[in-house]
């Protein structure tokens, strides 16, 4: 293959990923690895397609091959640390991406994702301080933009999330993770079937658009008589932070624990036990509610691959 066909499919599948369709790129990316197998640049990026696809075993072995073709080269490393981070791989990760940056400290990419990844150790000042840097570097990426807007729409500061929101669809009107930024931030405003036409605005990139249809799950979730109130605790203990949650997770049992001996040493046994009941539904509902949540998902999963309105 000619580099300069190479270049061609290469900004062609980038540009795919760039418009959040990564089925896209897959074809142009095949046509290069089939003219010559050795080129670790494709194998990088097939590695990214895959991953957003959440075809997480298939990218983990292209970026593989991406490293392992050139272990010097900071896509591959970028890419394998993402990968890794899917396969839950921490550390490891870390280190891939760790590198990336070495190798490349212009590219705003790694940060991000290792962003996320610092985000997951519940380090969020640390993840906030590499988006803001990506965005110094960057400025016009709508999709760091997102990414800085889903940090703040994590930290409850709904307003940071839509100016952000904001700022990447005037740079990409048709940007999806931008529009499942916009729609969460309409969803925690309650401007239900707004936030519902913007998933259906990202879903328009494809049925691999996971992220619009957790939006639009949500969005039912939301709506539902039974599903509503788990999914408004559920956003105020993710607005918590893993840390923050725990402790009130446990201050709440410990509270029960006291009124309810406290009762039973006040001879109030029937009320001892009418708590401890309202305490077992309690947990009970939390359980069961990130369930049925992720039976709706599928639900909404399923009507895509069979066809539907999307």
């Amino acid at each position: 293959m000619m580099d300069a066909e190479h270049d061609r499919w290469m900004q062609i599948a980038a540009r795919q990923l760039e418009l959040g369709n990564p089925g896209g790129a897959l074809e142009p990316l095949r046509r290069i690895l089939a003219e010559d197998p050795g080129v670790a640049e494709a194998h990088s990026v097939m590695a990214l397609a895959l991953l957003d696809l959440k075809r997480i075993h298939a990218a983990l072995h292209e970026a593989g091959l991406g490293v392992s073709l050139a272990p010097e080269d900071a896509l591959a490393h970028r890419a394998l640390g993402a990968v890794l981070l899917a396969h839950r791989k921490l550390s490891v990760a870390s280190e891939h991406l760790e590198r990336a940056i070495d190798l490349e400290p212009t590219d705003p990419h790694a940060r991000c994702t290792l962003a996320t990844l610092r985000t997951m150790q519940g380090r969020r000042d640390e993840a906030g301080a590499l988006l803001e840097k990506a965005l110094a570097l960057d400025p016009d990426d709508p999709a760091i933009l997102a990414e800085l807007g889903m940090h703040h729409l994590a930290g409850g500061a709904i307003d940071e999330a839509d100016r952000f929101a904001s700022e990447a669809l005037s740079l990409h009107p048709e940007h999806r993770d931008a529009l499942v930024l916009k729609g969460h931030v309409l969803l925690r405003r309650g401007e239900v079937e707004e936030a519902r036409q913007h998933a259906v605005w990202a879903l328009r990139h494809g049925a691999d658009a996971v992220g619009a249809l957790e939006l639009l799950a949500a969005v039912k979730a939301r709506e539902s008589a039974f599903l509503g109130l788990w999914w408004r605790y559920n956003v105020w203990m993710g607005e918590l932070g893993e840390r923050r949650a725990i402790y009130v997770v446990l201050g709440s049992f410990v509270l029960y624990r006291v009124l309810a001996l406290a009762l039973t040493d006040l001879g109030q046994d029937w009320l001892a036990s009418g708590l401890q009941l309202v305490w077992l539904a309690f947990c009970a509902y939390t359980w069961i509610g990130p369930s049925r949540f992720r039976k709706a998902l599928e639900r909404e999963l399923g009507q895509v691959k069979l066809g539907d309105e999307f």
